[in-house]
């Protein structure tokens, strides 16, 4: 092999091994289409089964189908394209509502701008309520503050009378206690009574039976039973 036979087997196998790196490097380093579905949000994307899977994708909210292929990348460049419609169609939608909210803003200031001269003349008498409030709280003070000294002498007055107070409640105890034992001995006394009358109208009773007895005739004889 002559020198120029070597350095050609030599480039083209360094060719060889860079085409190889290129290749590998296309495979493991370009774009990673899962995770990008993964992250593309209000979507769902799945893969079915057999021997053509085909990748298919729905709206997350009603699951309406979008795009179905063979090919993620297809069904992810579908998919971001249906977003950007609804955004489109989003963004239509409010810039649409923009002249209605001018025309109302604008009826808003002109509304506004006829109330502020009613609206300077309430804040004024408010102010001049706010005045006479305040006055009125501080002439209520003042009558708290001459109260609060009153009420100290009632309340001197009131600690002078608490010692009175308690004499007399021990009093009244011991009255009341005097009263529960004259009442138990009155209750003792009538039951007595009750019981002398008993024997008394017993005894009268007794009495008039010995006088009747007493008076009868010797031959006096009662008929039989």
């Amino acid at each position: 092999m002559t020198r120029i036979g070597k350095i050609l087997v030599i480039l083209i196998t360094f060719a060889s091994l860079a085409f190889a790196g290129f290749a590998i490097l296309v495979v493991n380093a370009g774009p990673n289409w899962k995770e990008m579905a993964g992250q593309i949000e209000g979507y769902k994307f799945t893969l079915s089964t057999g021997e053509n899977p085909t990748w298919s994708a729905v709206r997350a909210r009603g699951d309406s189908q979008v795009a179905s292929d063979k090919n993620l990348a297809k069904v992810i460049d579908a998919v971001l394209a249906d977003k950007l419609k609804g955004i489109q169609e989003e963004a239509a939608d409010y810039q649409g509502r923009i002249p209605p909210l001018k025309d109302e803003l604008e009826k808003s200031k002109v509304a506004n701008e006829a109330d502020l001269p009613a609206l300077a003349a309430y804040i004024l008498a408010e102010r001049a309520r706010l005045d006479a409030l305040n006055a009125e709280v501080a002439k209520l003070e003042s009558q708290v503050l001459a109260e609060t000294g009153t009420a100290q002498k009632l309340e001197n007055i009131a600690s002078d009378r608490r010692d009175d107070v308690f004499k007399l409640t021990g009093q009244l105890t011991e009255l009341r206690t005097d009263k529960f034992r004259l009442e138990a001995i009155k209750r003792q006394l009538a039951e007595e009574l009750e019981q002398v009358l008993g024997n008394i109208e017993r005894a009268e009773e007794r009495q008039k039976q010995i006088s009747n007895s007493e008076e009868k005739p010797a031959d006096y004889n009662p008929p039989a039973g």
